[in-house]
């Protein structure tokens, strides 16, 4: 299949060629992996090598094109070591780095990007809804924790619960929804604005920090579900002890292989040690990358096991 716009849109228009002659499934990609003098990889199905080799110029002219020539106004991006695109799309970029003050270090040549397509997969989440909501009352949204190794689809995962307990399904209301997107990917932020569909009640936070995203949502926007991607450090922890206390629900995700896993991760601690939450829902994978979730109550008792991680057919 030809490459589409997708895929065209991330390189200037004398580097599109090689890309409009390549047989790889672009719908189906993943990530395309740029490193100076080495052959382009792609992951989609599978992991592909291209015969397309970037040189320090080509690389450095990508970069500008990502940029719009513009390369002093996407600073900060570099300090990040990511840029966000059109599109929801995020792109690692690293190479030689230079001191930027306070600490910091901005990517001074670019030398190797990992570009990161958004996509997605709307229902994936119909078959777990139903064990993310309290059956009394109501029919409250439990506190939710995803855990998932990375690459898994975890974020995936948690744009289409929110976009689904957003709008309601399954019976259950639709409710307002506040999400902290510090990078972008949750919604594929561009500017502010979600490209991706994460539903008609819900308000995204991007840029800032987890702290700073909860209080402003919950001092001014009253959502029912805060939600939050990647649990990292225990400030972030901290931030969701805060939202829960609070009396909003937490949907968030943390990088492990199970509930064993996180419980010897330190930031994790004061979430864990508070019985803070609910439900544990546990991705993993297969040798043929198809992806399974699996559901446990708050004690860690599984209460559904290994299903197919798709959306209804």
């Amino acid at each position: 299949m030809a490459a589409d716009n997708r895929v065209l849109q991330f390189f200037p228009q004398g580097l599109r060629g090689d890309w409009e002659r390549s047989a790889v499934r672009f719908d189906q990609v993943q990530e395309i992996r740029l490193r100076v003098n080495q052959p382009v990889r792609v992951l989609s199905d599978r992991e592909h090598r291209l015969p397309i080799i970037y040189g320090e110029r080509e690389m450095e002219d990508i970069f500008r094109y990502l940029c719009h020539d513009s390369v002093y106004a996407y600073e900060e991006e570099r300090k990040q070591g990511y840029l966000m695109v059109e599109g929801g799309h995020r792109i690692g970029i690293t190479g030689e780095l230079a001191a930027a003050g306070s600490g910091r270090f901005i990517a001074k040549y670019i030398r190797y990007m990992n570009i990161r397509l958004a996509h997605e997969h709307k229902g994936i989440a119909e078959r777990l809804i139903n064990y993310l909501y309290q059956h009394t009352g109501e029919g409250a949204p439990y506190n939710t924790l995803i855990i998932s190794p990375p690459g898994v689809g975890k974020t995936t995962l948690l744009r289409d619960t929110i976009r689904l307990m957003s709008n309601g399904s399954g019976g259950y209301r639709g409710c307002n929804v506040g999400v902290i997107d510090e990078r972008g990917e949750i919604a594929g932020a561009y500017r502010g604005s979600a490209m991706l569909d994460c539903g008609e009640r819900t308000d995204i936070i991007t840029g800032g920090d987890k702290q700073q995203g909860i209080s402003i949502l919950v001092r001014t926007f009253a959502p029912r579900v805060i939600a939050i991607d990647e649990i990292g450090k225990s400030a972030d922890a901290e931030a969701i002890r805060h939202a829960g206390v609070s009396g909003c629900s937490i949907l968030a995700t943390v990088h492990g292989n199970s509930i064993e896993d996180i419980r010897h991760k330190t930031e994790m601690a004061p979430i864990l040690h508070l019985g803070l939450i609910d439900r544990f829902v546990v991705l993993s994978t297969d040798g043929r990358m198809d992806r399974y979730f699996e559901v446990y109550d708050g004690e860690g008792n599984r209460i559904c096991g290994r299903n197919l991680l798709q959306a209804p057919a």
